[in-house]
């Protein structure tokens, strides 16, 4: 069965990316330009539709890192998915941005060699304000599907901790990555992961943000839930931020 031509749109952090996959190939944008997204992220899709040969008119499917992150990129990447898939007639797909920080090397890893690949996955963003927006995601070797371990959510570094300590136990092997983990790394995170008998990060490579590509790795290993673009949502994790759909705005 032919893999769709995908587009990913993720501007959720300090990092503006596309990705487009078209017939196995994949082409990509990714540039750290805090507050110009907005400037970028139409040139970025042209550039690579331009690259690849193709035109709006062969996108198949619409993809969008819906957050959290900063408010207005999260904004940026729905809005945009929204518009060019109205125009197009297409559906989209929205993926959370915490786990698409762990999802690429988690999924690539356990594809390649279940049996070396790191089980769990921890992603954590500077959320400002003296939070950190975290959340911890298991591999499942035989369905190479990542399942919530601790639900994305919004709160203070050392709440964080202790949430993730609990789990110190099981963890094992694992990636790290995201802006927030230097935060949690200040609290000792890596120190008392590693004394609970844990491989973990080190702290001087880490991936710090989402990349649009992620969105199709997860779209290639879990699938795709494909919505109208009317239902596109950011994800936020502060319940006081609220988003108008298209149809409500």
């Amino acid at each position: 069965m032919t893999e769709p031509t995908i587009l990913a749109i993720d501007t959720a952090t300090e990092n503006c990316s596309v990705a487009l996959s078209h017939q196995g190939k994949l082409y990509l944008r990714s540039e750290v330009a805090p507050q110009k997204h907005a400037n970028l992220v139409l040139p970025m899709i042209e550039e690579l539709l331009s690259e690849s040969k193709l035109s709006r008119q062969d996108l198949q499917i619409i993809a969008y890192g819906a957050g959290p992150g900063s408010f207005t990129g999260v904004r940026i990447a729905v809005s945009t998915a929204q518009a060019l898939a109205f125009g197009l007639g297409l559906k989209v797909f929205g993926q959370n941005d915490l786990k698409l920080l762990v999802a690429k090397q988690l999924l690539t890893a356990s594809a390649a060699d279940a049996s070396t690949a790191a089980r769990y996955g921890l992603a954590c963003i500077d959320a400002r304000m003296g939070e950190v927006y975290v959340a911890l995601y298991r591999l499942d070797p035989a369905s190479h599907r990542l399942e919530t371990v601790i639900e994305e959510k919004v709160i203070k570094p050392e709440q964080a901790m202790a949430e993730i300590l609990e789990h110190s136990e099981a963890l094992g092997s694992m990636v790290c990555a995201g802006t927030g983990i230097a935060i949690l790394e200040r609290l000792g995170l890596g120190e008392q992961l590693r004394q609970a008998g844990n491989n973990v990060y080190d702290p001087e490579h880490l991936e710090l943000y989402p990349v649009a590509d992620a969105l199709i790795t997860c779209a290639q290993y879990e699938g795709m839930q494909l919505t109208d673009p009317s239902e596109a949502e950011p994800l936020y994790c502060r319940n006081e931020v609220t988003w108008k759909k298209i149809g409500e705005q």
